[in-house]
């Protein structure tokens, strides 16, 4: 049983029209285009002088076509100083030029730094920044991340000693002030 209103105007009903059934190229183009992404990161959150940092940068071919032309683009690596910093060993520069991939595949390279001194006397943090460009279809895809290695823990050598965090402990506060008797 239905419920009419008689005394609300009708409206005319909308013609809702969609997609044809056959889509045109440029449509099944866009929904096959190629994606890639960048997982990189650190092997460790933290580090001190004398520690070997392993930077990880692994290339995903997400997308259900080829991508081809892949470039690994190192695009900066810092201290808190904000001194240039170079890689202890890194792959060489045709090692980071990746012809092609397939759908679902993926590459990893690798990067390594020694912490030094000096960066350690700075503070803060190590930052690599990397991105990945390659072609598709579409034209020029990218993808970008950093990595941050935290220099907040202390030296093996450091003659103090130290909280849990990393961090020397301080001496209580003695008093100077004398007790009346």
């Amino acid at each position: 049983m239905r419920a009419t209103h008689n005394h609300t105007p009708r409206v005319p009903c909308a013609i809702v029209r969609g997609l044809p059934l056959r889509r045109s190229v440029l449509l099944a183009r866009k929904k096959n285009a190629g994606h890639i992404s960048l997982v990189y990161g650190a092997d460790r959150p933290l580090a001190i002088p004398g520690d070997t940092v392993i930077f990880t940068a692994w290339i995903i071919n997400d997308s259900t076509s080829h991508v081809r032309d892949i470039n690994l683009v190192p695009r900066s690596f810092t201290n808190e100083g904000m001194e240039m910093l170079q890689y202890t060993s890194e792959p060489v520069e045709r090692d980071l030029r990746i012809r092609l991939l397939a759908p679902g595949q993926s590459v990893m390279r690798s990067f390594t730094y020694l912490v030094t001194d000096s960066d350690h006397l700075h503070g803060g943090s190590l930052v690599s920044a990397m991105q990945v460009r390659a072609t598709c279809r579409r034209g020029m895809i990218t993808d970008e991340h950093d990595a941050i290695v935290s220099l907040s823990g202390t030296r093996r050598d450091w003659p103090f000693k130290t909280t849990r965090a990393g961090q020397p402990r301080r001496s209580p506060k003695r008093s100077n002030a004398s007790v009346l008797v």
